[in-house]
C-alpha cells in the first residue's frame, strides 16, 4: 500500500447513509491526516450508502474528489475504509483506476481510527 508523503495534500472522502452523522467519521478523518503530517485540502461526503461508485451521478462526491486529485496538489483519497469506496472488488478497482488516472492514490485509515480518534474527543 502507498503511504503518502509526510507533507502530503489529500482529499477526503465519506459515503455514509442519508441517516448517518458524518462528523464523527470527518473528525477522525481530520485527527488522523494531522497525526500523519498530512494536510486535508477538501472534503467530500456521498449519502447515497452502497451505490454505485463508478457512476458519477450516483456518486457526485466522489466524482468531485477524483476531480480535485487532478486539479490540487493533493494525492491520496483518504478514506474510512475500502468498503466506503465499494464492498465489490470490481467497482474498487474501477474507482481506484480512476484515481490513479487522476494521479493519486487510496489510503483506508481502517475502522479503528475512528474508533480511537472519537474516544479522545471531548
Amino acid at each position: 500500500m502507498h503511504q503518502p508523503r509526510p507533507d502530503r495534500a489529500v482529499v477526503a472522502y465519506l459515503c455514509t447513509t442519508v441517516h448517518t452523522d458524518p462528523q464523527p467519521l470527518l473528525h477522525a478523518c481530520d485527527v488522523y491526516a494531522r497525526r500523519k503530517g498530512w494536510r486535508v485540502v477538501d472534503v467530500q461526503h456521498d449519502t447515497t450508502g452502497q451505490s454505485d461508485p463508478t457512476n458519477p451521478h450516483q456518486r457526485p462526491a466522489l466524482a468531485r474528489a477524483i476531480e480535485t486529485l487532478s486539479t490540487t496538489e493533493a494525492s491520496a483519497l483518504l478514506t474510512v475504509s475500502a468498503e466506503m469506496i465499494s464492498p465489490l472488488s470490481t467497482e474498487r478497482a474501477q474507482v481506484t483506476s480512476r484515481v490513479k488516472h487522476a494521479g493519486g492514490f487510496i489510503h483506508a485509515m481502517g475502522w479503528a481510527e475512528v474508533r480511537s480518534a472519537n474516544r479522545r474527543s471531548p
